[in-house]
């Protein structure tokens, strides 16, 4: 990628006005990911602004600059960045009422479709922010504490503590880069994964008490009214998907969001040897082989019937592959 390094690095010099932007309904990597390439640019005298359309989600609040996020483009810009977004889609604003064509994109998922003027996909990457650590001396930027603290977070959630089959001695490398830098561990790995509200836990307990599993593959359903009753704020699932990927095994794990409009939030866990992103791309999603999501219209029975039925597909597809 040293031809767009250079590109990258061209245009962040010769920008004022920078905007960030990462996805909706943002994750660990997402919101680590924003604040670190906001700190870090405005360190070289950039006007740098964090946005997310969702905002910050509460466990991430405690991260350096979360306080500066905004939901809006407030003001022309010489430069729009966009970091672990796969598609323009995701971003969760319409294309129209962005401030500028995307300059310069970094993600590491392998179904990008290459949005940016410049493109700085690593998809062996185990996280943005681990693209970020990598291009930073390439792009004149400095790791402090804090930028190290949102890096940090990137690297812990998205491996969901070291524990996916992207972490390679790098990436622990990597990550003890941060922490002599300034990241502190214990609070990220504590705040990005353990920490969950009391709205939540009820939250997943609605979840639980439709828990179904079928062989290897386990899923549950959460509904508008769950999220009425318990008054859980986002349109996620908050984070069940985890939790049940621990179940015994299960080698795919399913959790369907019922959406405003009739729309289902679709997510997919997998274990090694099974590619849950073809199935997400058959719904017009994407992501990794062995995390995934997509957004699907239609009732959630209806959903639900034709995703277990091309999952269940897929899976007895890469079994007999695998053999």
């Amino acid at each position: 990628m040293k031809d767009e390094l250079r590109q990258a690095r061209e245009r962040l010099a010769a920008a004022r006005h920078l905007f960030v932007v990462a996805h909706e309904r943002p994750d660990g990597d997402a919101v680590g990911s924003l604040l670190a390439l906001t700190l870090a640019l405005r360190a070289l005298g950039k006007q740098a602004t964090p946005v997310l359309v969702d905002g910050v989600p509460a466990r991430f609040r405690f991260l350096p600059g979360a306080g500066e996020v905004r939901s809006e483009f407030s003001s022309p810009c010489d430069c729009l960045v966009t970091v672990d977004c796969s598609d323009l889609q995701r971003l969760g604003f319409p294309e129209a009422r962005l401030p500028r064509p995307i300059d310069i994109n970094f993600d590491h998922h392998p179904t990008n479709t290459l949005f940016g003027q410049v493109n700085l996909v690593a998809p062996a990457a185990s996280a943005t922010a681990e693209v970020l650590l990598d291009a930073a001396p390439e792009l004149g930027l400095t790791i402090t504490a804090e930028v190290a603290t949102n890096l940090l977070m990137g690297l812990v959630t998205d491996t969901i503590g070291f524990r996916t089959s992207s972490v390679t001695p790098k990436v622990l490398r990597d990550a003890a880069r941060l922490i002599e830098l300034g990241g502190p561990l214990g609070e990220v790995y504590e705040r990005g994964l353990n920490r969950h509200s009391f709205v939540a836990i009820r939250y997943w307990a609605a979840g639980l008490t439709r828990l179904e599993r079928d062989g290897g593959l386990v899923w549950a359903d959460l509904t508008l009214e769950d999220r009425r009753q318990v008054g859980y704020p986002g349109p996620d699932d908050a984070d069940l998907i985890n939790l049940m990927s621990s179940i015994d095994g299960a080698q795919v794990t399913i959790i369907f969001v019922e959406q405003a409009e009739g729309r289902i939030k679709v997510s997919w866990r997998a274990r090694d040897g099974i590619n849950v992103a073809r199935v997400a791309g058959g719904f017009g999603g994407g992501g990794h082989e062995q995390a995934s999501g997509a957004m699907v219209a239609g009732s959630l029975d209806e959903v639900k019937r034709q995703v277990l039925s091309a999952t269940r597909l897929a899976m007895q597809t890469d079994e007999r592959g695998s053999r």
